[in-house]
């Protein structure tokens, strides 16, 4: 008798080990599409935040907006790494910079999908998260999630508009608009690529509270040049 409830309490913690594995399998490729983290995330306050460390704040999105991207910096920030590649063909690499609080997931400019994310501390105590998905396909599409975190009420509450006005807000299906979030230093800044007389850069200043939009200027490319100076 007691071998037999030896043997069964045996397997129950095989069965056990064995779905706890395939719990964590299956994590790894569980991602919520970004047309309904678009559509959710900003009626949504997202609770039990036991503090106001980055990789608290990215765990509890990703507890609550799951995608593979956050899920891949937060297990790069499990291991103490700077930096992982996680596809060696298409450069899908995941960087971590804790010492100035970002993280990103990009490539070698295939059409996959990417994300980054930022916090800043606020003068009230606050701080201000912000998470950016995107892919660049179908369809097109960017969302930019933006959060307050409250250390008393252990909250992450959305704040929606916070680049509303100069465009951001108003995209159409197929407006090019694209958000940078800053590595180093602390603004904003949007390439816009939908208008009229070519691309140009908003620049969103901190102002201790919240990024404030401060000027817009043709976009710059790598050498320096920009579209609105070619002639054909």
């Amino acid at each position: 008798m007691r071998y037999h409830i030896i043997r069964c309490l045996g397997l129950l913690l095989t069965l056990m080990a064995a779905m706890t594995v395939q719990a964590q399998e299956d994590r790894k490729f569980e991602t919520t599409p970004l047309e309904v983290i678009n559509k959710g995330w900003s009626t949504k306050t997202i609770d039990r935040v036991i503090n106001g460390s980055f990789g608290i704040m990215l765990e509890r999105f990703d507890q609550t907006w799951p995608t593979w991207m956050v899920g891949a910096v937060r297990e790069t920030m499990e291991k103490g790494l700077s930096k992982q590649v996680l596809d060696k063909e298409t450069e899908l690499t995941v960087t971590i910079d804790s010492k100035n609080g970002f993280a990103e997931v990009t490539d070698g400019g295939t059409d996959g999908a990417y994300m980054s994310a930022c916090y800043w501390n606020r003068k009230n105590g606050h701080k201000l998260l912000a998470v950016l998905l995107g892919k660049p396909t179908d369809p097109c599409i960017e969302v930019l999630c933006t959060y307050d975190y409250d250390p008393q009420k252990k909250t992450l509450t959305p704040e929606p508009d916070i680049l509303k006005g100069y465009r951001w807000g108003d995209r159409g299906e197929y407006n090019q608009i694209f958000c940078h979030l800053p590595r180093k230093g602390k603004n904003i800044l949007v390439d816009d690529w939908s208008g009229e007389d070519g691309p140009v850069q908003h620049t969103f200043t901190w102002d201790g509270m919240k990024p404030v939009f401060s000027k817009t200027a043709p976009l710059k490319f790598d050498d320096g040049s920009d579209l609105n100076n070619y002639s054909e």
